[in-house]
């Protein structure tokens, strides 16, 4: 039991995410693209077993390791998610035969690049000696609730205070949008492959979402320098500020909600059971986006080109993102563009509950919801790290 140390178990969840997260891809994209041997109907891409033996493999590699005293550095770490993924790779191999080869080799690709990406990557803290306590940089984010709460309030009162319509802002801008488009894409140009859906409701349930996404990446590329005045004056977590401009987007995503709630009952379209699948999708998307809000947001101290470049990237990606038309409309050689698109398969999950009263398909919430736990892990150890260097920047 001496080895059950704090260090041991903060590692073996460590190893167990990324080999549990690098099979959900590799399931993922096995089954959604067809590559090799065809698939059959009756295929197991994941039995219960199959994470049995994650979970126990990545327990006895961490073991070895830490009872051998060298899961000590990043390298040590990298090491035993190499040999956590060797090892489950031959145990899968006797012990579930069915299970495609190409599925693990993907198992192993990803396994690889997740590792690197969350263990090698990240950039180290100026004090060779001090480690990165998440757990402790977290904590200090919960003591600071209130203050976060009490600026996106402030925030979002400021922002309408001076305007004749205040708050209704929030809804009638995106709500202009959609009729707009409504009329162009029901009446003009007829979007295909949409079903009996009002297209309003198509879009409404897509455009709500993206605009929690592109909110919130435009925001935090200059949430910290339009704050450098108040970091070099006092302390406080500077992640707070990324994090208020994500708060002040999901205000406006819960209004927006709520409206867009009221237009589905005029055309028809009424909330449904399947409504209880939404804090996962809307989890998923807030992970995800937060964690490209704290690489951008950093970035764009150093280069103040940055909120040009994103609102630029984010115009196309609206374009290349199943909104204003439907998943299934995408010709089957170019829908590799929707499953390396994280946000194309968010709002098609978005579009399943609200729009078509049906359950996501949870194999394509895979994929963004490792990302997005990836993108948030990197972006919050890499903010961290250089978090006393912002007002260097000024």
């Amino acid at each position: 039991m001496r080895y059950i140390t704090k260090a041991f178990v903060v590692a073996f969840l460590a190893i167990l995410a990324v080999v549990v997260g690098a099979m959900l891809v590799a399931i993922q994209v096995r089954l959604r693209i067809i590559l090799g041997k065809e698939l059959g109907g009756d295929y197991l891409a994941q039995p219960p077993s199959l994470f049995i033996i994650l979970f126990m493999c990545a327990l006895v590699s961490t073991w070895v390791m830490n009872t051998t005293g060298r899961l000590t550095s990043r390298i040590s770490y990298f090491v035993t998610v190499i040999i956590a993924l060797g090892f489950s790779t031959v145990m899968i191999i006797f012990l579930l035969p069915d299970v495609s080869l190409l599925q693990l080799i993907y198992y192993v690709f990803f396994g690889v690049f997740i590792a690197a990406i969350t263990i090698l990557l990240p950039p180290r803290q100026r004090d060779p000696y001090k480690n990165f306590d998440l757990f402790y940089h977290l904590a200090r984010l919960w003591e600071n609730r209130v203050l976060l709460s009490l600026w996106v309030r402030y925030n979002v009162r400021t922002r309408y205070s001076q305007t004749f319509l205040g708050i209704a802002w929030i809804i009638l801008l995106p709500l202009s949008t959609s009729s707009i488009m409504a009329l162009v894409f029901s009446q003009i140009f007829p979007a295909r492959f949409i079903g009996d859906a009002p297209f309003i409701s198509f879009f409404l349930a897509a455009v709500t979402a993206w605009n929690v996404f592109s909110q919130g990446i435009l925001n935090g590329t200059t949430s910290l320098t339009r704050e450098i005045g108040l970091m070099s004056q006092i302390y406080f977590p500077r992640e707070i500020l990324v994090v208020v401009k994500l708060g002040e987007s999901l205000v406006d995503f819960t209004f927006t909600f709520a409206a867009m709630l009221v237009i589905n009952a005029i055309f028809g379209v009424w909330p449904n059971i399947n409504f209880i699948y939404l804090p996962i999708v809307i989890l998923i998307q807030i992970t995800f986006t937060l964690g490209v809000m704290l690489f951008v947001s950093y970035i764009t101290v150093l280069v103040r080109d940055i909120p040009q470049l994103v609102a630029v990237a984010l115009q196309l990606l609206f374009y290349l993102t199943p909104i204003i038309y439907s998943v299934q409309s995408i010709p089957e050689n170019l829908s590799f563009i929707v499953l390396i698109n994280p946000i194309a398969m968010l709002i098609d999950a978005y579009r399943s509950i609200i729009v078509y009263n049906t359950p996501p398909d949870p194999i394509n919430l895979y994929y963004p919801m490792v990302m997005a736990g990836v993108l948030l892990y990197t972006g919050y150890m890499f903010f961290k790290a250089y978090e006393k260097r912002l007002v260097d920047y000024v």
